[in-house]
């Protein structure tokens, strides 16, 4: 869809844009290693095929692979699923930029609905991660802007034992902080909130505001430490963790004509074709690169023949596209400033 649109409206004046298709995902019986190596050869293929652009991958892994192989041939890569944090990393990822926003972003969101909720002095607790740290320095400044103080802070490593989270929850806690952002994900962030159960940190008394959990993911954590601690009373988890606001990203902007337009032609579409802002972004940035060009003719060859080097960095996609995931804004890293 997004090809079609690029070429029926001469998005590149010039060029003809064709898409070519590699799948890195591995056969089913595959093992891990066979499949970095598919990941791996696909990424090649594509490279040695002279493509000027690469979107993908589906996974963190596979794509932080895809990732240095472009970068170093100063190939722009696009990708439309992977979060991870290490791929901002711009000494290692230099041409790599992505259409939808790390969790970092979610500093933004959480503090902004503190603020409305009226809520001025807030806590953090955050895994000492790449994620945990570049969360609290984004809430540093995102606090200042709504307004709000960042009363009480800590972090904790989660490959160290309880007392480590003992340590943090106490320290954030033990002040007048009652409103706690916690900073990590998955099992490390229901480790915490367990633990903090457990210390009695789960009543009335205190707000939870937490990044993307799963409900069932923190049930079966529950569960978990009932089982192997017998010996105390056990948590319920319908009357224990009732103060917790839970963080996730979504979007539908139905109602809004373009966007229901828009949704009448993708809904035709394999409903896995999740590329559509990566492939936009990619080619109005080429226009807008081209457009600097005194020779059109001889900026087209050099776009052709990837001879536009640091020209396509990932500032030179930031071209004020908006599309099914919202508004293409980057930061110098190449991840979204909104979301």
């Amino acid at each position: 869809m997004a090809v079609n649109t690029i070429n029926s409206n001469q998005l590149i004046p010039g060029a003809y844009v064709t898409l070519i298709q590699k799948d890195s995902y591995p056969d089913g019986n595959a093992n891990e290693q066979s499949s970095v190596t598919s990941a791996v050869y696909s990424s090649v293929t594509l490279m040695q095929q002279g493509v000027i652009g690469i979107i993908g991958d589906i996974s963190s892994s596979w794509t932080s692979l895809s990732a240095l192989m472009s970068s170093t041939l100063q190939i722009p890569q696009c990708s439309f699923a992977s979060k991870t944090i290490a791929l901002s990393d711009k000494t290692q990822y230099k041409y790599f930029f992505r259409s939808i926003p790390t969790q970092v972003i979610f500093a933004d969101v959480m503090l902004s609905f503190a603020a409305l909720q009226g809520w001025s002095k807030i806590g953090i607790i955050y895994s000492d991660s790449t994620l945990g740290q570049q969360f609290f320095q984004r809430a540093i400044i995102q606090a200042g802007n709504q307004g709000l103080e960042i009363a009480e802070s800590h972090s904790f490593d989660p490959a160290i034992d309880l007392d480590d989270m003992t340590y943090a929850l106490q320290n954030v806690t033990q002040g007048r902080t009652r409103v706690i952002i916690v900073a990590a994900t998955d099992t490390t962030q229901t480790s915490l909130m367990v633990h903090a159960a457990s210390m009695g940190y789960m009543t009335n008394e205190y707000t939870w505001l937490l990044l993307g959990v799963s409900d069932n993911l923190l049930q079966q954590s529950v569960q978990q430490y009932n089982q192997n601690h017998t010996n105390l009373p056990p948590l319920d988890y319908n009357t224990t963790f009732n103060g917790l606001f839970m963080f996730d990203d979504w979007l539908s902007l139905k109602g809004y004509g373009p966007f229901d337009s828009f949704l009448q032609q993708w809904s035709s579409l394999n409903p896995q074709t999740l590329a559509y802002s990566c492939m936009m972004v990619m080619a109005t940035g080429f226009k807008q690169a081209l457009s600097t060009e005194k020779d059109p003719v001889f900026g087209l060859k050099q776009l052709a023949s990837g001879e536009l080097g640091e020209t396509m960095l990932p500032p030179a996609f930031n071209v004020g596209y908006v599309g099914p995931n919202g508004p293409m804004i980057y930061d110098s890293n190449g991840d979204l400033s909104i979301g």
